[in-house]
């Protein structure tokens, strides 16, 4: 099946977010690393959803996001990871939201598993698209 334009641009963006991530990282910035590996993740199964089955899916949980494709793909994600990814969503970016100070709570080793789930995502989803 041809890749239409909006599905490359949707994982081009996830692999931008990965890169982001990977930045932040670098600079200490542990939070934005969290939520832009959740960000990457979120737009790579965005765009199998799109590829897969031609609709736009629209929310943040990931493990919603991929149990939508699972049965049509065979991808080796693991669901309790991506649960903890999917977390990040509202915890790295807001006070209160399960950390009272999310940009000095959350730690390098949080934000390195972060972003190997996200790579682990976006490489599943660029074999699946590639290769459906």
């Amino acid at each position: 099946m041809p890749v239409r334009d909006e599905i490359s641009n949707w994982l081009a963006e996830a692999k931008a977010d990965l890169r982001h991530a990977e930045s932040s990282i670098k600079i200490g910035d542990y939070n934005w690393a969290c939520f832009a590996a959740q960000q990457a993740a979120e737009k790579a199964l965005k765009s199998l959803i799109l590829h897969v089955i031609g609709e736009y899916p629209h929310g943040h949980d990931l493990v919603k996001l991929y149990r939508r494709v699972k049965e049509y793909v065979n991808l080796s994600i693991n669901e309790s990871l991506l649960a903890r990814l999917s977390a990040y969503y509202t915890q790295a970016r807001y006070p209160n939201a399960g950390l009272e100070r999310p940009s000095e709570e959350i730690t390098e080793d949080q934000a390195r598993e972060a972003v190997e789930i996200a790579r682990g995502v976006v490489n599943e989803v660029s074999k699946a698209i590639r290769d459906p």
